[in-house]
């Protein structure tokens, strides 16, 4: 995303011009909510589903420019597609795992990749749970994050006991790892945040960032 300062206003139209200037705003709000939390922190980011991409890419973002490398929780996108539109938004791929559930959802190939990590056809929790503790051990920094792209989107494939389940498991189980320092971060989208899946997380969270802004 190029700087707000350097947008050639003659050459953009209104309507896009709109859109990048939502975007920095975004990533700002993002950027400074973000490095204000603890290492270790619990966050729920409530967003319009409209900028439900946005707000993952801004998130990760921050956190790869803050030092932190993470397990990146996939259950819209396929890693084909994330890691090109990290690469697109110059996130470092060497300092995230994709946890690829979004391929298992679609019936797609498994995409072979050392960044990578396919999830089985079955689809079981507590394996996909094993699979995110295993991959933080192979990070090198400090600073860890999970980050959860979409309960929402795993509620349609599993029923509400499976996806409270989910949250609770894979928090509790990485604690008990000795990782502390972990944070969590989970977006949901704002329509959905009454849900009884999502007020789950809400007995475990720390900190709620809501965002308003709109496309």
């Amino acid at each position: 995303m190029p700087d707000i300062n350097l947008i050639d206003y003659e050459q953009v139209s209104k309507e896009n011009l709109q859109r990048a200037i939502d975007r920095k705003k975004l990533d700002l709000i993002i950027k400074e909510r973000l490095k204000t939390y603890n290492q270790g922190s619990i966050v729920v980011i409530q967003t319009p589903a409209e900028n439900y991409l946005e707000t993952n890419i801004s998130s990760v973002k921050s956190m790869v420019d803050n030092g932190y490398e993470g397990i990146y929780l996939s259950f819209q996108r396929p890693f084909k597609n994330i890691s090109s539109i990290f690469e697109k938004n110059e996130i470092d791929l060497e300092k995230i795992f994709v946890v690829d559930c979004a391929s298992v959802f679609s019936d797609l190939n498994h995409e072979l990749n050392l960044h990578n990590v396919n999830v089985d056809s079955s689809f079981d929790i507590d394996n996909i749970v094993e699979k995110i503790c295993k991959s933080l051990g192979f990070l090198k920094s400090n600073k860890k994050f999970v980050f959860v792209d979409s309960l929402s989107t795993l509620a349609l494939h599993k029923s509400y006991t499976e996806t409270l389940r989910f949250s609770e498991l894979m928090i509790n189980k990485v604690r008990r790892n000795k990782s502390d320092d972990v944070t969590f971060i989970f977006n949901v989208a704002k329509e959905l945040d009454k849900k009884r899946y999502l007020q789950g997380i809400n007995v475990y969270a720390d900190e709620h960032i809501h965002l308003g802004l709109c496309t």
